[in-house]
């Protein structure tokens, strides 16, 4: 490595470690550990003003009069990053935004609270099986697949469809590096497929691919604006159309293919300062109304699924993949994304 590139890259490191521990470094001495205050942890488009966090941090507080303090973890795939940046004095209460993959690699850092000995999860849901742990709860939750405008492109039924020539540059993925979204599909395609045929179908799939984007919220900014064809996303994607009343008609893709599931859970790290208060949010965050609030901000399925009445959301009639099928994967996860780049880079 030469010097200009040790430097480059040198330089590179220092931003990337500013930016994973910004959020720590902006806190005043005064906001820590606070009774009134519950630190919280999650993801820029949960807190963002059009997702649930503020209307959640409202409500919150006229029930309990405790207060939320957010920190920003950026994309949802940098959570358990942001997390290792944690300082004893400033630590977060609660943790919003883990998916399947991620409590696995947040329980190899980390020791957490059993929430399912704290909280009630007594509700009716249409949460697939084996879907709630211990020791992280979940929120919310989505089969993913395909999301296109109907009458730009014929619907796939498969994912190999994805292969042929009308489909050429009509895609835009996520990269797994960063991406919860990203992730899923690429180990969706490893289970669904083996990895051998799996990695041949990544390499067959290039010309198919008009973008990878790095996190789903930005490659469903370009899907909206500049108009490529269909976007990974959640299958409930097509609601928030409905919700704007968008011009276009936004389907899912329903494949024979078992869909993967994306859930996303919350949980109570043992280092906590008020514990107790992120019980209470925790708890807060699956009551029914809060539940309604969620699933019409994140656009994703409520675990209680009474939240669901009276409104335009209605669960797929796909066949879903099972949670557990991916996870000897992701134990390779460094292994296979080294494999994955050599396919893209």
């Amino acid at each position: 490595m030469n010097m200009r590139n040790f430097l480059s890259y040198s330089f590179a490191c220092l931003v990337l470690v500013l930016i994973l521990g910004l959020p720590y470094l902006v806190t005043t001495p005064e906001s820590l550990h606070k009774e009134n205050i519950v630190r919280v942890l999650t993801y820029s488009s949960f807190i963002n003003k059009w997702g649930a966090g503020p209307e959640v941090a409202k409500l919150f507080e006229e029930k309990t009069g405790l207060k939320i303090e957010w920190i920003n973890a950026g994309n949802a795939g940098l959570v358990v990053e942001r997390l290792k940046f944690k300082k004893d004095l400033d630590a977060p209460d609660l943790i919003i935004g883990f998916d399947q993959f991620s409590v696995h690699e947040a329980r190899k850092d980390f020791e957490w609270k059993n929430l399912r000995q704290k909280v009630s999860l007594d509700f009716p849901t249409k949460l697939p099986a084996e879907s709630q742990f211990h020791d992280f709860i979940a929120y919310d939750w989505a089969p993913l697949s395909f999301v296109y405008r109907e009458g730009e492109i014929p619907p796939a039924t498969k994912l190999t469809d994805l292969l042929k020539p009308e489909y050429k540059d009509k895609l835009i993925l996520q990269d797994p590096r960063m991406s919860s979204p990203g992730l899923q599909f690429f180990l969706w395609v490893l289970t669904d497929m083996g990895e051998m045929k799996g990695f041949e179908f990544l390499n067959k799939l290039k010309p198919s691919i008009k973008i990878m984007s790095p996190s789903w919220s930005s490659s469903y900014s370009i899907f909206k604006v500049e108009k490529p064809s269909m976007v990974f996303s959640h299958f409930s994607s097509p609601f928030y159309h409905q919700h704007e009343k968008a011009g276009h008609t936004f389907k899912s893709m329903e494949l024979e293919n078992p869909h993967p599931v994306q859930v996303e859970y919350m949980g109570v790290p043992n280092f906590c300062g008020n514990c107790e208060g992120a019980i209470q949010l925790a708890q807060f965050l699956l009551e029914t109304k809060t539940q309604k609030i969620l699933m019409q901000k994140n656009f994703m399925f409520p675990v209680d699924e009474r939240a669901m009445e009276g409104t335009p959301f209605v669960l797929p009639n796909v066949k879903y993949a099972k949670p557990i099928e991916s996870l000897s994967f992701i134990k390779r996860k460094r292994e296979l994304i080294n494999k994955w780049k050599k396919v893209f880079y």
